[in-house]
């Protein structure tokens, strides 16, 4: 066993004797990591051998076998590694879910059952509209969040699943931030200022002087407190430095209906919210929030053109699914959404709620707006003092 020697030596308990001449005891590898075989009786003059008389069932366990030990664990981790691939290349093999935060019937579920259809037919196994709503979208975005991350399970996100954070802080049971991995973009809506049309202020230029002239006197109506509309009113008033009186409704069907009432002044809301409104004159357009003039309203400009920047901002839906998926799932998933949003039935399904295509729709460009937002509403409600409880 002279494999096993070099790891230390001592006189051999039983046969050494000063000056007796006989070889010092090497320690073999057992002894060395188990100091009770040190004590066994074994060495004979002359001789050097293992201590395993006092144990005859350690005998068994010599260094062939650690190395045999050490050959099934290296061939095991590489069966698990190759195992992986594998696994992930059958995805998916049994239904998929996706989790809307909300009752049935809005945007975020219209948008979900459009393209559940698409990839059903794509991935070749059913996707499953699941209506999760509650606590202003918590409720189903936590959910999904604990949820095993092996692409079962997915959540339809849109703009207050970055909002919310801003509001709520730790508060929230997920971090929306870092427990989500983007998978596609599916759409874009941008948001207008609409005023009465009895209101005096024929541009956001007019606005803000009147604004500015008489500070606190002009009524901005919103969704209700910590929506998208209050803080795009927030927006709007730190950017151009006025200050107005904020309303909050119910909704932003009612506030667009007071606002159409002459209740209130102004107030932001998207299109689809407005379009009835706004095609039978009660509501006047004077900014879009969008990047560029929309095709159906060419004649209301961008915030940019009239003179406050800073405010291009759009409502988003986007496809997400629990942190630390596998790769290969995300990859199939990111490869099969892609040829889902081509399809001209989702174009025509997310026009039909007043939804745009997204000119890019992958996962970098879902996660360049999750970035954006998440930055924007924790600067907007930090400066704007926002207080949600």
């Amino acid at each position: 066993m002279a494999g096993m020697q070099g790891r230390g030596a001592r006189p051999c308990p039983t046969s050494w004797q000063p000056g007796s001449g006989h070889l010092l005891h090497r320690y073999s590898r057992l002894e060395y990591y188990m100091p009770i075989l040190r004590f066994t009786p074994c060495c004979t003059a002359g001789k050097i051998q293992d201590c395993f008389h006092r144990f005859p069932s350690l005998a068994m366990i010599s260094l062939h076998t650690l190395k045999s030990i050490k050959t099934l664990l290296a061939a095991a981790s590489v069966a698990l590694t190759c195992a992986a691939p594998a696994a992930m290349a059958a995805y998916p093999e049994q239904p998929i879910r996706i989790i809307v935060p909300y009752t049935a019937g809005g945007s975020s579920d219209v948008i979900a059952r459009a393209i559940s259809d698409e990839l059903t037919a794509e991935l070749g196994q059913s996707v499953i509209v699941e209506n999760r709503a509650g606590a202003g979208s918590m409720i189903g975005t936590a959910y999904v969040a604990n949820e095993k991350p092996d692409g079962y399970t997915l959540l339809l996100a849109d703009v207050p699943f970055t909002i919310v954070p801003a509001l709520y802080g730790d508060r929230i049971k997920y971090n929306a931030a870092k427990d989500f991995a983007p998978i596609s973009l599916l759409g874009l809506s941008p948001m207008y200022l609409f005023v009465n049309p009895g209101f005096q202020a024929k541009t956001v230029a007019e606005l803000v002087e009147m604004a500015k002239a008489k500070p606190g006197t002009i009524s901005i109506g919103s969704g209700g407190n910590g929506s998208l509309t209050h803080l795009m009113a927030e927006l709007l008033m730190l950017n151009s430095g006025i200050k107005l009186v904020h309303i909050p409704y119910k909704g932003a069907s009612a506030a667009a209906n007071d606002l159409a009432g002459g209740q209130i002044e102004t107030g932001f809301t998207t299109m689809p919210s407005a379009s009835a409104l706004y095609q039978g004159g009660k509501l006047r357009p004077l900014a879009v929030s969008s990047p560029k003039r929309q095709p159906d309203t060419p004649n209301v400009p961008t915030f940019d053109e009239a003179g406050v920047p800073n405010m291009t901002v759009q409502s988003w839906w986007g496809l997400v699914a629990p942190a630390k998926t596998p790769a290969p799932v995300l990859e199939r998933l990111n490869a099969a959404m892609e040829k889902v949003m081509q399809s001209p039935k989702i174009k025509t399904r997310l026009n039909s709620v007043g939804v745009n295509l997204p000119a890019d729709t992958s996962a970098k460009a879902l996660q360049n707006f999750l970035n954006e937002d998440f930055t924007r509403w924790a600067d907007v409600v930090e400066r704007a003092d926002v207080k949600f409880e």
